[in-house]
């Protein structure tokens, strides 16, 4: 199974506002590190070309602009949108709370 990076920032080692000229500096430092006929690992095809595809979306501005949208929307999701699920497996219960737990039947 081919398993896809969620965070093209972290995947290249830059914060979220970094500029375009300390992303291409990451990419190309993670380029020599990952680039099929200079790594050693066994996945480095994988990596490579997953690399490109996180370069490609963060050096174009329209693109970047709609990934970062993106990526907000998804943390949005899982911080505010589902703070019972966080909040129960924080103190160790084994299910999130439901509306019919709070009182909140319908019907």
């Amino acid at each position: 199974m081919k398993e896809t990076i969620k965070d093209h920032y972290a995947f290249l080692g830059v914060s979220r506002r970094a500029s375009a000229k300390e992303i291409k500096m990451a990419y190309h430092k993670k380029a020599r590190e990952y680039h099929p006929d200079v790594s050693n690992r066994c996945d480095a095809d994988e990596m490579f070309s997953q690399l490109n595809k996180a370069y490609s979306v963060l050096k174009d501005k329209k693109k970047r602009a709609e990934y970062n949208l993106e990526l907000m929307a998804d943390i949005f999701q899982e911080q505010v949108v589902d703070p019972a699920k966080q909040r129960c497996t924080r103190y160790g219960y084994s299910s999130a709370i439901s509306d019919d737990d709070w009182g909140l039947r319908v019907g």
